[in-house]
């Protein structure tokens, strides 16, 4: 970012806070707590572009079963989004780990058909690279909109 633009992350009420990707937020990058209807987090300035969804390994093991029925709710909500991604602080072996009760080719064959169906699932190891993917998804969607508004600029003279 150049300058001293301030890019402001509407990130939703029911995150905990401190949030756990604070620390990795990019210089200049900054949250703003608002109740969001779909997702985790979303730039303030396209909130209906990018919206990240955060999960732990046991959050989206949860969303398997007992939370099944809201989360799928929340999945379809997720196509009015521009995109929506799917963000785990942890591997495919932890949401297998942590989904007790459940044959791992259940876990897996539902993760690829939410995957398929309704956005990817990303499964980033750790907290750290969870934030980073999701500040690198952001910062790209910032670029688009930004080489969008140069050709137009330029095709108008």
């Amino acid at each position: 970012m150049r300058g001293c633009i301030v890019m402001i992350i509407l990130l939703d009420t029911r995150e905990p806070d401190p949030h756990p990707w604070q620390r990795y937020l990019p210089e200049g990058w900054r949250f703003e707590r608002e109740c969001l209807e779909t997702g985790d987090l979303c730039l303030s300035a396209i909130p209906n572009g990018i919206v990240v969804e955060r999960k732990t390994a046991g959050d989206l093991a949860g969303c398997l079963g007992a939370s099944r029925e809201r989360f799928e709710r929340e999945l379809k909500r997720s196509r009015y989004c521009g995109r929506f991604l799917i963000v785990v602080e942890g591997s495919l072996a932890d949401v297998i780990g942590a989904a007790r009760g459940f044959h791992h080719s259940a876990v897996i064959g539902t993760i690829a058909a939410w995957s398929v169906r309704y956005a990817p699932i990303l499964f980033c190891g750790s907290v750290q690279v969870a934030a980073q993917v999701a500040f690198s998804a952001l910062r790209s969607q910032i670029r688009d909109s930004e080489r969008g508004s140069k050709a137009l600029q330029e095709a108008l003279g």
